[in-house]
């Protein structure tokens, strides 16, 4: 099984970084010298050269600086051959999305020459980052810049709120407004738009629980806001994470385990950015399908591994009932298939003893450190990780402010 090393770029990666980053060259002649200089020199506290090796290649390349005011600049983004094949590269962009948000950053801007848009557009819209501008001229010889934004929040919010925060996130991107009924019309402001464009009114209204967009209808499911604004959440005073427990070889092999595992404290410190990690090459977990209800696309997971206590937290992308007799030959192979859409949670009854469910998870964190068994049933006595296939949004936020991973710990702030 494929492992994934994530790291600071070191002297001898930089025939193969510089290889990657090479068509940024044309737009940005500098380029590939700063990231030279930068790689020469070490990390700073604000600048930072990060690659994704697997199998021993340099597979995703970053380089970003911190700048005042919560901001980070992406200044380069490279996908080496075969990253989107393996999953490198929003694998990658993810664990610097979560590395961004644990340094208190309000929003990331990242400038994109025309040559490799067309290969990194679609990875950046996935991992929640949103078409911002474009600059350009009229001189054939030169090629337009795009820019794209990651915003982040660090709070949440309810399913009945979804609706006023969506309309007022509309109004600061520069849209016009109207209200209608309980949902409201929108469209591009004319002194925003370009010459010769025209802009249609698109509606948001309620139909039941759900929000529905359109033209074209469809849905809006929540994951999609928890997405575009990490560490962002709908409805996590309401819903209940989904609980899965682990035994340690299983773990070691899964996930990622919190550093301080072994007491080495006075050896690593606190997590950062020049620590090299170890990322697991799969993002499949099974759990006994038993009483688990409420499942939905970026439900919060919490994981627990017996005899270490609660040791890590993702969020839900996908979901299987497979028959366990089957479900443990390839994981990697199971039948995934395309959620309807604006199927926000599980409407299907709890299966029948026999079924096991799978689960495709994304935006793995480990926990600065593991919350035991004793010190989770002092939150909550009723706690049983053999029994309980779920826990309270309020146990839920209570591990992981114990484990310390509650507030940013970073440079801004």
């Amino acid at each position: 099984m494929m492992k994934m090393i994530l790291r600071e770029a070191v002297e001898k990666d930089l025939p193969a970084v510089k290889s990657i980053l090479e068509p940024w060259r044309a737009s940005d002649p500098g380029i590939l010298e700063l990231v030279h200089t930068l790689v020469s020199s070490g990390p700073s506290a604000l600048a930072h050269c990060r690659v994704l090796e697997a199998d021993h290649v340099v597979r995703c390349v970053s380089l970003w600086v911190a700048e005042e005011q919560s901001h980070v600049r992406l200044l380069a983004l490279g996908l080496g051959p075969g990253a989107s094949d393996i999953g490198a590269d929003t694998r990658f962009l993810r664990e610097e999305i979560m590395e961004w948000a644990d340094l208190g950053v309000s929003k990331v801007t990242a400038h994109i020459p025309d040559t490799v848009a067309s290969d990194l557009i679609p990875c950046l819209r996935e991992c929640g980052f949103m078409f911002e501008g474009i600059c350009t001229t009229c001189r054939s010889e030169d090629k337009p810049w795009i820019t794209f934004c990651k915003h982040f929040l660090y709070r949440s919010i309810d399913e009945a709120e979804v609706i006023d925060f969506l309309r007022d996130f509309l109004v600061n991107l520069g849209y016009e407004v109207r209200r209608e009924g309980e949902g409201f019309s929108y469209r591009v402001r004319s002194e925003f738009r370009l010459p010769f464009i025209f802009s249609s009114w698109h509606r948001v209204t309620r139909s039941g629980p759900d929000l529905i967009l359109h033209p074209p209808a469809r849905v809006l499911e929540w994951n999609e806001l928890e997405t575009l604004f990490y560490p962002f959440t709908v409805g996590a005073g309401s819903e209940k994470p989904l609980l899965i427990p682990l035994e340690k070889k299983r773990a070691t092999d899964l996930i990622e385990m919190p550093r301080d595992d072994n007491h080495q404290d006075s050896l690593f410190g606190a997590a950062s950015v020049a620590v090299p990690r170890l990322l697991p090459g799969t993002n499949v977990a099974c759990s006994d399908a038993v009483g688990v209800q409420g499942l939905r696309k970026g439900l919060r997971v919490l994981f627990y591994v017996n005899r270490v206590g609660a040791v890590g937290t993702a969020r839900v992308e996908d979901w299987l009932w497979e028959d366990a007799a089957t479900v443990s030959k390839n994981l990697l192979e199971l039948a995934w298939l395309p959620r309807p859409n604006g199927r926000q949670a599980s409407d299907t009854p709890c299966p029948k003893a026999g079924k096991v469910l799978a689960v495709r998870f994304q935006w793995y964190k480990p926990l600065k450190r593991p919350v035991r068994l004793e010190d989770i049933k002092s939150m909550d006595h009723t706690f049983n990780p053999q029994r309980l296939r779920s826990v309270s949004p309020r146990l839920f936020g209570s591990i992981v402010e114990f484990a310390g991973s509650a507030a940013p710990r970073g440079v801004f702030r």
